[in-house]
């Protein structure tokens, strides 16, 4: 595959950079991280009117009909910037929905979706925290035409900000289903903040006899897992390509740093024990990048790689934190204060790497796609 960027590509981080720069400073990273959900909503409007959820949707539901390469491009520039926006919860979502839900289904939501109007979040990890959905204990009695849902869905991001959330649950004990639940100041739906590292919103939902239509499902049975599984693939290179962008913002930023910061009067970038920290700093950050555009790739062809995928997180999860943790030595004690942005990026990696299952998750995937 060519691994350069096609023109549309370029004008896409090109404007996607020029936009960042403005909207995702670090000081309003920093109110987001502090609990200023309105810095979140300002930022999703822009994010709408740029047309940005609508990237990957189908021209025939109201979307732009491009590729989840021309995704992963976005994606890098989100990552590297830190944007506090559920672009990548939507846009997953919206993938899976297209793939296998039913066509009135479709078209109900995917135009709503690609011009805002809904918001919709996956919300598939339980108390075990597994992204397995064979773990699924949400239960849900079928009555008639309606669905009561009962049970708990956790680390469900933006979720304070989503009208809709994407859930597996269990019909009657037994058949999986996954299903798009309305939340949005909803009865039935509570929804309790978390302390996460990653400085935007996460809660947990708790569905107490929420009713809604048997309509509201996407897939059921096998089909059901196999969204699951191919969400939480396409989560998992979204994370990566945004986990590539942060690693070369963290490089970038440690580079001029020491370049700068003298040390027995001369910079400390001089020093080759700092170089060899920052040689395999860029080296991880380029592998990183290779892995996530050559599995996004993959989903712009008919399918995707389970092996792509899983190598593509796999790397974005062990490298990205280990890179951050390394940019931290070479920053000295300044990167541990509050002051310094190095800790922002470092929280993010260190929650972005167990979104859409951590490296051991994927491991045992790339092993089963292996026949190991």
């Amino acid at each position: 595959m060519d691994f350069g960027l096609t023109e549309t590509q370029e004008l896409i981080r090109a404007s996607a950079r020029e936009f960042l720069e403005d909207r995702s400073k670090s000081d309003i990273v920093r109110s987001v991280a502090e609990g200023d959900n309105e810095a979140i909503t300002s930022l999703w409007k822009d994010i709408v009117d740029l047309g940005w959820p609508s990237l990957t949707i189908s021209e025939d539901h109201a979307g732009a009909g491009m590729s989840f390469s021309d995704l992963a491009v976005l994606l890098e520039e989100l990552g590297a910037s830190l944007a506090p926006t559920p672009l990548v919860e939507s846009s997953i979502c919206s993938w899976v929905i297209e793939r296998f839900a039913p066509d009135s289904l479709k078209s109900d939501l995917l135009p709503q979706i690609a011009n805002g109007d809904i918001l919709i979040t996956p919300a598939i990890v339980e108390q075990d925290a597994s992204w397995d959905p064979e773990s699924t204990k949400v239960a849900a009695t079928r009555s008639g035409s309606t669905l009561v849902i009962t049970g708990e869905k956790r680390f469900v991001a933006f979720a304070e900000q989503a009208t809709h959330a994407l859930t597996l649950v269990r019909i009657d004990n037994e058949e999986p289903a996954l299903v798009a639940i309305p939340i949005w100041k909803a009865d039935g739906v509570e929804q309790t903040p978390l302390a996460h590292a990653s400085g935007v919103p996460v809660s947990s939902l708790t569905f107490n006899e929420l009713e809604i239509p048997v309509g509201n499902i996407i897939a059921a049975e096998n089909e059901a897992i196999k969204a699951v599984e191919e969400l939480t693939a396409a989560g998992g290179v979204a994370r990566a390509a945004q986990l590539a962008g942060l690693g070369r913002a963290v490089v970038d930023a440690t580079v001029d740093y020491t370049a700068n910061r003298e040390q027995f009067g001369r910079p400390v970038g001089t020093f080759q024990a700092v170089q060899h920290h920052l040689a395999e700093m860029a080296i991880a950050a380029k592998q990183v990048n290779h892995l996530a555009y050559s599995a996004a790739w993959t989903f712009s062809q008919e399918g995707y790689s389970v092996v792509a995928a899983a190598q593509a997180k796999i790397a974005a999860s062990d490298k990205i934190a280990e890179l951050c943790w390394t940019a931290h030595q070479c920053h000295g004690a300044i990167g541990f204060t509050w002051e310094h942005n190095l800790h922002l990026y470092t929280r993010r990696a260190l929650a972005w790497k167990t979104d859409y299952g951590d490296s051991a998750f994927h491991k045992s995937k790339l092993a089963n796609a292996m026949g190991l």
